[in-house]
């Protein structure tokens, strides 16, 4: 089963560096057009926050900065997007990482090229095979997580293999 780990990991891979997935921050403006609504409330909050500081007579100018600086930071952090990488060892895992990523081999299939390959090589069990023809059928498609199943089961994979 080592070359279906092999062509799952290269597609894996694929997948991180077309995505530019590789857990680095980037500055987006992707939240800003998702919700504008949240965007400018929190600025109304802000302008009202500021409003209260400057009306009452205990708070004023460090109460005006402190606000400031809190609501710059909270624009930048939300600004930033990161996009975390796939791993196989994270196929069929539950932990906090799929609070983030999400089960996204449930999701993700794999490439028509990476089935053909299992298909075609000659060191995939029939049994494999068969279970990815019968995916096909009936799904249309076949996801990293069938793959997994359908190759190691309750089992885990080989470990032997380089990343």
């Amino acid at each position: 089963m080592e070359i279906i780990k092999a062509i799952m990991l290269r597609e894996i891979e694929q997948i991180n560096r077309t995505e530019q997935r590789d857990n680095k921050p980037r500055f987006s403006l992707g939240f800003m057009k998702k919700h504008p609504g949240l965007w400018a409330l929190m600025f109304i909050c802000y302008l009202l926050t500021t409003a209260l500081i400057f009306t009452t007579d205990f708070l004023g100018w460090p109460a005006f900065w402190g606000a400031t600086l809190f609501v710059l930071i909270m624009s930048i952090l939300m600004l930033m997007d990161i996009n975390p990488r796939y791993r196989f060892e994270d196929i069929d895992t539950l932990d906090l990482r799929v609070c983030y990523n999400g089960e996204w081999y449930y999701v993700r299939t794999l490439s028509s090229a990476a089935i053909d390959e299992i298909l075609n090589h000659q060191a995939v069990p029939d049994a494999i095979k068969q279970g990815v023809q019968r995916l096909l059928t009936t799904k249309g498609e076949v996801d990293f997580y069938d793959m997994f199943h359908l190759t190691w089961g309750a089992r885990a994979p080989v470990s032997g293999l380089a990343k």
